[in-house]
Parts: structure tokens; C-alpha cells; sequence
């Protein structure tokens, strides 16, 4: 028997719920203050806060709750409305999200200069 949509959204959001811990937790790792903690042995101190990954991966479960599937123009709308400066997006990321930001099309944003 196929999951339900309540199934499907179940499942999204505890693997919303995994991905965000595993962020919070794997980019202590790259703080300078926390060289010395062992993920074998300790835990860095709180508070862990979440990455791009996580803020985009909570874009993807909205679009799929709202549409059931991918809608691509409201993901990437969803990707540029929800962009928080703070969660280290790259370079490249970056830019294209504000370009959507701006109104441009995000396939139009996507192209190479």
C-alpha cells in the first residue's frame, strides 16, 4: 500500500528533524573554540544553531506540503524569501538568491553572466 499524504508528511518532517540536529551538531565542528571537542567523547556547548542546509531543506518540506511535489518557482521563492544571512550560504548562493530576491526569475538568475 502506497503512504498517505500524512505518511509522506510524517516521514518529511522527521527527516527535517534529523538533517537539522546533524547540521547544528557537524558545523560546531568547524567553530575555532571547539578544535579541541571530540564528537566521540563530548559535545560542544550550546546553542547549536542550524546552517543553510537546514533553512533550505525547511523550504523544500513546505513546497512539497503545499504542492505535493516539487514546484520549482515556489521553491526557489521559498529558497530567496527564507535566506537568513547568518546561516553561511556560499558565495555563489548567495547571489542567486538575491538576484530571485530582486524579482528576477530564478531561471533567468540561474544562467551565467
Amino acid at each position: 500500500m502506497p503512504p498517505t499524504c500524512r505518511d509522506r508528511r510524517s516521514r518529511a518532517a522527521d527527516s527535517l528533524a534529523g538533517l537539522s540536529v546533524g547540521d547544528a551538531f557537524g558545523d560546531q565542528f568547524f567553530l575555532l573554540a571547539n578544535r579541541r571537542v571530540s564528537a566521540e567523547t563530548d559535545v560542544p556547548p550550546a546553542p547549536w544553531p542550524w546552517s543553510d542546509d537546514t533553512e533550505m531543506a525547511c523550504s523544500v518540506v513546505d513546497v512539497l506540503n503545499q504542492f505535493g511535489q516539487v514546484n520549482q518557482d515556489a521553491l526557489a521563492a521559498a529558497f530567496a524569501d527564507r535566506m537568513d544571512h547568518r546561516r553561511g550560504y556560499g558565495a555563489g548562493a548567495f547571489e542567486l538568491l538575491e538576484r530571485i530576491r530582486s524579482g528576477a526569475p530564478w531561471h533567468r538568475a540561474s544562467e551565467p553572466a
